[in-house]
């Protein structure tokens, strides 16, 4: 039977699967829709088709912070010692001597990478998501095809679509306008003043790159000796 630390790594590993599919999911969000016999009649009538990306985008973001963020705090609960609820105080107070000694052993080794991950910059903008004002400092900044610039956050969003006045020579009444959709791309969006897809891209790879070091420190300390999995109830 295969000791169960191998198992405690299908959680984290869940984590970083869902990161990167809402990281996608972000770059979907901006996507023009796909182009139909449906979609080519609304948009002559003059309805505006998928416009409204917002909305998706702004939850991939949060969803992607949250789990990329979790992932050394799993590794340290699963592997180390975390003793801050009273709950998993009194879980590792029961643990044999032996894994107590061992995880704290981990813990210590784990610290360093564990702090310089949770010191990252969207480490401390998810907090201030979840903890502080629920809004990430994230900007969006847009220049439409008719020249005008529309700044945006996820509390303020740019317009949907741009109004261009129908020519003369259209069947249209006088002062009629066709709405034009404004659709920013992915290097239209900041967070804290650098460019929010690189900024998350790399955040995924050094979570990743905890993941794997944080494999060859287990490795190290506990070796196939049986790990306790956390408790799962409420």
């Amino acid at each position: 039977m295969a000791p169960i630390s191998i198992d405690l790594w299908a959680g984290i590993a869940l984590k970083l699967e869902s990161a990167s599919f809402h990281l996608d999911g972000m770059e979907k969000a901006l996507q023009p829709p796909e182009t139909t016999a449906y979609t080519v009649v609304q948009e002559s009538s003059g309805a505006l088709i998928g416009g409204n990306w917002h909305r998706a985008f702004y939850a991939h973001l949060d969803a992607f912070l949250s789990s990329s963020r979790s992932v050394p705090e799993l590794i340290r609960c699963c592997f180390g010692v975390d003793d801050r609820p009273r709950k998993m105080k009194d879980w590792f107070d029961a643990l044999h001597p032996d894994e107590q000694k061992r995880r704290r052993e981990f813990g210590h080794k784990f610290k360093s990478e564990y702090e310089a991950f949770r010191a990252l910059p969207l480490g401390t903008a998810r907090h201030i998501s979840e903890h502080r004002t629920g809004v990430l400092p994230v900007t969006v900044t847009v220049t439409g095809r008719f020249g005008l610039t529309y700044f945006g956050s996820p509390t303020k969003p740019i317009p949907m679509s741009e109004m261009r006045e129908l020519p003369p020579e259209s069947n249209m009444p006088p002062g009629m306008a066709k709405p034009i959709p404004l659709r920013p791309m992915w290097m239209d969006f900041d967070i804290d003043g650098k460019p929010l897809f690189e900024t998350c891209r790399d955040y995924l790879d050094r979570a990743r790159a905890v993941v794997d070091q944080a494999r060859a420190l287990a490795q190290e300390v506990h070796g196939a000796t049986r790990l306790t999995q956390p408790p799962s109830e409420m």
